[in-house]
């Protein structure tokens, strides 16, 4: 690699299903990026030994030396307390009060900023991707969880604590599946993969979806939704109402004019979630400043490489103090 070096930002998008690394120009262009699976056996130090084993293979293949960075930038799931950086997300076990910021700090001598993965992305969506030009932006993420971002006039709202935009965590169906969060009816509840595979096996227990695996994913239930498979084909329409009314409750809140979603289940289901959410955009969204939202909907085209733009940008709003040393 012949690009100056001291340009680079090492940038992490770290979910429930998969991790991923790559190294990032202050343009926000994304190279050499590399993922491997979330590990859900062991401890929380052999996770982040997994991560530090992704990152080093990045810097190596990109000959960069961790001296060399700017910093390291990360989307995580959350909830987190931040700045601290110290995360327990839903659907990453292994992490309860996991020190991540410091973590990473220790290991390459370079100052780190951990935020919450939905929020990297929607940083990473209006910085080169489908939100550019926003001027308020909801970036989603549907995968194994469903989290949000907020920014607003090119900046991120932060909220008290750092969990400004968990979008998943609004009750779409009130009594509704049980949430990892431990509510029922969440967004999350009903359209994440988690979700959606909670759902599934209780339908498999009482004798529907014979033809899904004994532990199907949310994959699984879109490629049966597909085929037309009738239960797999409600649970997914039922994934797009639940997205729906949670972006009509955040329009109405937030004043919004684009809406970006990215993530594996949303990314895998494309029209199967986005025609009954956009109809229940058209039924729901009803206020003058809300109405017509659903054609600010759009999906991400970026993939990973939107998050972790975003994460290498979470570091290019910090004052030099904070990115000449570690913090």
């Amino acid at each position: 690699m012949t690009t100056d070096v001291s340009a680079w930002t090492l940038a992490l998008d770290i979910g429930g299903t998969k991790m991923a690394a790559g190294l990032v120009r202050r343009d926000g262009s994304v190279v050499g990026q590399a993922s491997i699976g979330t590990r859900t056996q062991g401890s929380g130090n052999d996770l982040f030994a997994d991560l530090a084993a992704l990152c080093d293979r990045v810097l190596a293949a990109g000959g960069v030396r961790p001296e060399d960075l700017v910093g390291v930038g990360v989307g995580c799931g959350g909830p987190m307390l931040y700045p601290e950086g110290r995360v327990s997300p839903l659907n990453i076990l292994l992490w309860r009060g996991f020190p991540l910021r410091a973590a990473l700090q220790e290991r390459y001598g370079r100052p780190a900023l951990v935020d919450n993965d939905a929020k990297a992305l929607a940083l990473g969506e209006y910085t080169i991707g489908a939100g550019r030009g926003a001027r308020c932006l909801l970036g989603m993420v549907v995968s194994t969880g469903v989290g949000g971002g907020i920014v607003e006039d090119g900046r991120l709202v932060h909220g008290v604590s750092g969990n400004a935009g968990h979008i998943g965590h609004v009750i779409a169906f009130p009594g509704g599946p049980l949430c990892g969060c431990g509510a029922r009816g969440c967004v999350e509840g009903v359209a994440s993969g988690t979700g959606l595979a909670r759902r599934a096996r209780e339908a498999k227990a009482e004798g529907l979806l014979p033809d899904l695996p004994a532990a199907p994913t949310g994959e699984d239930i879109v490629n049966a939704a597909r085929a037309g498979e009738p239960t797999a084909a409600r649970f997914v329409e039922e994934a797009g109402i639940a997205v729906g009314r949670g972006i009509a409750s955040a329009a109405a809140l937030l004043d919004l004019d684009r809406i970006v979603i990215g993530g594996g289940v949303a990314l895998g289901a494309g029209d199967l979630l986005l025609g009954p959410l956009r109809r229940t955009l058209e039924q729901d969204a009803r206020l003058d400043f809300t109405a017509g939202i659903e054609r600010k909907v759009m999906l991400s085209d970026l993939g990973v490489e939107a998050a972790l733009a975003g994460a290498a940008a979470l570091l290019w709003g910090l004052p030099a103090s904070q990115l000449g040393g570690v913090a």
